[in-house]
């Protein structure tokens, strides 16, 4: 296992510590395949995706397949392990990406394409697929990014299209068998091309004329197109109750599950709902007995019910009212992130806010509803008002509002209609009540296989002054706007529309630095116009709009929907012509049912009645506090103390100790932590108060929790306390210090001890104040120049960190104080 201990020396460590909750080990010597899973962006954002923990747990079900992940590393942490020559490890086993058969990342959007190229390099993994031997990692992308993954195509022995539980496996197998039978590489794509859904670039050849247009794709394998592999039934694959819990905070920090996948109300804009189609909704019933397993197993106190539209999940209504009556008991909230705004019931909000009310969003997309028949979101105005009066009136006080410019089609009236729908909706509150909306502003990008894909999109100062003209119709103290950057969706709007010729702008691009373009405090444009320039690529080229004969970058990738469909309902758009949602009309002939396995797969309410909701509890034993002491050793070191406490909850609730909460707007297990250790210090003197609902033996009591904590957290013992009390007030601690380097001079120990006064700075956010450090230290001894014991005393005000005492005694800079290894030992 490569060494870590660079961790010191990094932002939010939590991050690349592993170990988290239902993470998969195995001796990597009993497995005849190892895969490293990657996700081309932050951990905290990698986490939060439902697809790579699907495939993992799929993955690691094998006895023999062994699966782990890696993340992007922060600027951070790739200044560390490249200026100490050190690869990019997965989380699991800390093994350099090099030594795992298979690579496979996950490609959910353009601007994480610098992020792949910096991973495989960071790993030892030649960048280009014909760079790569038969001792190289096979390197296999998949996710919607892959319905055209030209730019990137060289990167890639193979891609796979559409969904990935079943592929997956028979990926698996073949490099299994190529791997035993020490096969060459083209071997190996030979062997991927013959799976469904699998397209191996190097079969496939671009050929452009004089205008630098794409003239043909020429098929140099077995197959002339390669169609989306569709999972016809959701039901077939089992998804484990087990799902990994992050330390860290992560995006979606919250128990997810997709409950339908795909969405027919074809919208002309939207990718997604083309590529995912047909519909195919999970079994209710299935749904319920999953959620009530995980919860047991991860300890959220949040589920997320995913779907394009949720409010489109046939039986909804039976779901939520059967959830919450096993939710509200547990004290956890549920919300639904997808709903459009004719669908939002009052029903749906009255069990939603039984718990807690969570986020609630519509997503009108256009200010007008002229533009709104365009693009196919059948909405109008008047609905849009109607759904969020009634959310106001239900008690929630915040709205979120999606809205979308350089619509085609769109007019300055358009943009000032965003301004002018955005007030009416705040008007709709009721008489004494302060609305408020967080609305969010993006540049449509004109995307593959989709009824818009010819469409031309804004170039970059065109879409910087749409963006300034709805941004000054939105000043209002009740509205928060974002946005993002235009030069983002530029950079999006070339590498969503590129053909390979483009590749070698991100090559460039990353020798040049760009790294996390999808981060705007990130976002560097000057290296990327002159990644372009090396490159010899008019970015704008590919921003134009497109002949409808002409061939696309994408045309040998068939998503299932028909070019003839999507250009009908191009020509639809301009007169203005709404299409129908095919679940509630007629089908519309989109040309994705018409093959073997994929169809409309739907699902009614059980004919059972839905549960009434659970009486309150009858008045029962007392609650009672309880005071634990607990230490905090090794990976846990690295958790911050919001991270501790998050830790905590989450193992409480998964212990099924009878817990008591809190009232108000968030109920949380009642728990009183009472001192926060800095990132990096490990302590066998911590400390924290508990309530119980009931009163248990204290050794079962520690017994219990032990088994739902995480690696490096342990309860060490528990004290029954008569009433809650106030927190303890040590007068000192002791810690034990170790430095890797022979920093601890004895004569600056003895100085230091002979001084009445050593006066320090105290730094903090707000102001700076003198500090006796010698009042603070109690008591110095030196085992010798690597190892010392530090007994520190405790004031009302001014205490100083381990850290910054000893760099005062012994002239320490930070990179040293970093890397000092502290344990707290006991407080008096």
């Amino acid at each position: 296992m490569t060494d870590r201990s660079y961790l010191s020396r990094i932002q939010r460590p939590s991050r690349y510590g592993g170990r988290e909750i239902n993470a998969a080990y195995k001796d990597p010597r009993a497995v005849a395949l190892r895969v490293a899973l990657l996700f081309p962006d932050l951990y905290e954002v990698g986490m939060s995706h439902l697809g790579l923990g699907l495939l993992y747990d799929i993955l690691n079900r094998q006895e023999d397949v062994w699966a782990e992940r890696a993340y992007a590393p922060a600027p951070d942490l790739e200044a560390e392990l490249r200026g100490r020559g050190l690869p990019l490890t997965s989380l699991e086993s800390g093994a350099p990406l090099q030594e795992f058969d298979l690579v496979g990342i996950s490609l959910q959007y353009e601007l994480s394409y610098t992020n792949l190229l910096n991973m495989l390099d960071l790993g030892g993994i030649p960048l280009l697929a014909a760079d790569r031997g038969p001792g190289d990692a096979v390197v296999i992308g998949g996710g919607p990014a892959c319905c055209n993954p030209e730019p990137v195509a060289p990167f890639f022995d193979a891609l796979v299209l559409g969904d990935g539980e079943e592929v997956i496996l028979e990926l698996a197998a073949a490099i299994k068998a190529w791997k035993a039978a020490k096969g060459t590489r083209r071997e190996l794509w030979q062997a991927l091309e013959e799976i469904d859904g699998v397209y191996v670039p190097a079969f496939f050849e671009p050929t452009f004329d004089e205008t630098g247009r794409l003239r043909e794709i020429i098929p140099r394998g077995r197959r002339s197109v390669i169609r989306k592999r569709v999972l016809s039934d959701l039901n077939r694959i089992e998804i484990s109750p087990r799902p990994l819990v992050p330390y860290c905070q992560i995006v979606h920090d919250r128990l997810q599950l997709e409950i339908a996948r795909g969405c027919s109300r074809g919208c002309r804009y939207c990718q997604a709902g083309m590529l995912y189609r047909p519909v195919r909704e999970r079994d209710p019933a299935q749904v319920v007995a999953w959620v009530e397993k995980a919860l047991d197993a991860t300890g959220y106190e949040d589920v997320s019910l995913l779907s394009l539209s949720a409010g489109d999940y046939g039986p909804l209504s039976w779901l939520l009212a059967r959830l919450m009556d096993r939710l509200a008991p547990r004290k956890v909230a549920l919300s639904l992130p997808s709903l459009r705004a004719d669908t939002l019931t009052p029903e749906m909000m009255g069990q939603i806010k039984r718990v807690r009310r969570t986020g609630l969003t519509l997503a009108p997309e256009a200010g007008s509803d002229r533009l709104r028949r365009m693009i196919n979101k059948n909405l109008t105005e008047e609905t849009i008002i109607a759904s969020a009066a009634r959310a106001f009136n239900a008690g929630w006080q915040l709205l979120k509002l999606y809205f979308m410019i350089g619509l085609p089609g769109e007019t300055p009236e358009d943009l000032e209609a965003i301004g002018t729908l955005t007030r009416q909706i705040l008007k709709s509150a009721p008489k004494g009540r302060r609305g408020r909306i967080n609305l969010s502003l993006s540049t449509f990008i004109p995307k593959a296989h989709t009824p818009f894909q010819w469409e031309g999109m804004a170039n970059l100062e065109e879409s910087r002054g749409r963006l300034h003209a709805v941004k000054d119709r939105l000043r209002h103290p009740q509205v928060q706007a974002k946005w993002n950057s235009a030069a983002q969706s530029w950079l999006e709007g070339v590498f969503s529309r590129g053909d390979r010729r483009v590749a070698p702008v991100l090559l460039a691009a990353h020798r040049r630095g760009c790294r996390l373009d999808a981060w705007s405090e990130h976002l560097r444009l000057e290296p990327w116009r002159e990644a372009f320039q090396d490159a010899g690529v008019n970015p704008d080229f590919y921003l134009r709009e497109r002949e409808a004969d002409e061939v696309l970058p994408w045309d040998h990738l068939d998503s299932g929907v028909s070019r003839e469909f999507l250009a009908q309902e191009r020509d639809r758009a301009y007169q203005g012509i709404e299409t129908p949602d095919c679940r509630r009309a007629e089908c519309q002939d989109c040309g994705v049912c018409d093959s073997e396995n994929a169809a409309l797969d739907l699902h009614d309410a059980p004919g059972e009645t839905p549960s009434q909701p659970r009486p309150p509890a009858a008045p029962g034993s007392q609650p009672v506090w309880y005071r634990l002491s607990f230490s905090k050793m090794d990976e846990a070191r690295w958790l911050s103390h919001l991270e501790l406490v998050s830790a905590f909850y989450r193992s409480l609730r998964r212990s099924q100790l009878p817990l008591s909460f809190s009232d108000g707007f968030h109920p949380l297990p009642r728990v009183s932590f009472h001192g926060a250790l800095p990132v990096g210090v490990e302590s066998l003197a911590e400390t924290l108060d508990v309530e119980l609902a009931a009163s248990m033996d204290t050794g079962k009591l520690v017994e219990t929790l032990n088994r739902a904590l995480p690696p490096g957290l342990r309860v060490l013992q528990a004290q029954r306390l008569a009433r809650r009390l106030p927190p303890p007030r040590p007068e000192t601690a002791i810690y034990q210090v170790e430095s890797p380097e022979p920093l601890f001079d004895p004569q600056a120990a003895a100085d230091f001890l002979n001084r009445e006064e050593v006066p320090v700075t105290r730094k903090r956010p707000k102001e700076e104040r003198t500090v006796n450090l010698r009042t603070l230290v109690a008591r110095l001894e030196l085992a010798d120049p690597h190892n010392l014991q530090l007994t520190m005393r405790f004031q009302e005000r001014d205490n100083l960190k381990v850290t910054d005492t000893l760099a005062a005694i012994f002239h320490l800079n930070e990179d040293q104080t970093r890397d000092l290894q502290i344990l707290k030992l006991k407080s008096i």
